[in-house]
């Protein structure tokens, strides 16, 4: 494992019980999957947080997230740390920078996927995380379907290696379960992107990623092509997977009509991302109806060739 990663993890562990002091927060993403769930395939050197409460309006949360950053950076600098909000004028994530003399960790937080769609649970680092960082601390992380869920959403997204590696490990250890669809779908539905943009992607250069951002990470030696190959299952394999309800559930959102029968989350329309995405679509349907009409017929078409 190259150093510069391992001092940022190092880092990292010092200020994640400052970032989930507060009730209002959880993890998710890759140091979830990699310092928790899995027994540290990798490193990981950002916190991404979750805002758990899918309840409160937009300007409520956005203050209250606000609060806590200005706790995290006040608590942060007095640990002897230097720490900045940087305030995204677009996007869907505010972060913050924390550094040493060596390196640096950022916190983001999603301020459009507000709320979980499973329990959280409390975890306490991985055992060769604990042996190898001679520390242990518990916080609050999204449930392992839900982690991988949205991982596969990311992975389809942007195709960085990091997370085709974390897709990598998921196939070893839990392969694409029910629940593991079920919450990318969710996670899919909440997307900013066409839904058929995300779920049939065509696969993206990785070699100079994978060079520059990603060498270095892993326990164990693994070579481009490696992920490559996962890459290639995971687009020929994900849309494949899901189940009559979950596609005919995503053609329902595509139309602006969601069936919310047909995922087992109850209180999924009353999450943020998913409203703000029915509002684009409704939108869309006023202002380019031919536009709108198109994006369902696509997924159609896309499906079924996925099933011939």
């Amino acid at each position: 494992m190259n150093l510069t990663y391992v001092q940022t993890v190092n880092l990292l562990l010092d200020v994640a019980p400052i970032v989930f002091q507060t009730p209002r927060f959880a993890l998710k993403g890759g140091t979830a999957l990699n310092l928790f769930i899995q027994d540290i395939p990798r490193l990981s050197v950002d916190i991404d947080v979750v805002f758990i409460d899918h309840q409160l309006d937009r300007d409520a949360a956005l203050d209250e997230i606000a609060q806590e950053l200005n706790r995290i950076e006040l608590a942060i600098i007095e640990m002897g740390y230097q720490a900045t909000i940087r305030k995204m004028h677009s996007g869907d994530e505010v972060k913050i920078i924390i550094s040493n003399a060596e390196v640096e960790v950022k916190i983001e937080v999603n301020f459009v996927f507000r709320g979980t769609v499973l329990p959280l649970q409390n975890l306490s680092l991985s055992t060769k995380t604990q042996k190898l960082f001679s520390r242990n601390i518990l916080l609050p992380v999204l449930s392992t379907s839900e982690l991988y869920g949205s991982k596969l959403v990311a992975a389809m997204d942007r195709q960085h290696p990091r997370d085709l590696f974390d897709v990598l490990k998921m196939y070893e250890s839990h392969g694409l379960s029910s629940g593991i669809l079920d919450c990318f779908v969710a996670y899919l539905a909440g997307h900013n992107r066409p839904v058929h943009e995300v779920l049939f992607a065509n696969a993206q250069p990785i070699e100079e990623t994978f060079k520059n951002e990603f060498v270095g990470m892993t326990s164990e030696p693994i070579n481009v092509e490696q992920l490559k190959r996962i890459q290639t299952k995971l687009i020929t394999e994900l849309p494949q997977a899901l189940t009559y309800n979950h596609r005919n559930f995503l053609l329902s959102l595509v139309m602006a009509t969601p069936d919310w029968s047909l995922l087992p989350f109850a209180h999924l329309q009353e999450m943020p991302a998913i409203k703000w995405k029915l509002k684009n679509l409704k939108s869309l349907k006023l202002k380019n109806p031919v536009k709108f009409q198109l994006q369902r017929e696509e997924l159609e078409r896309r499906f079924r060739q996925s099933t011939s």
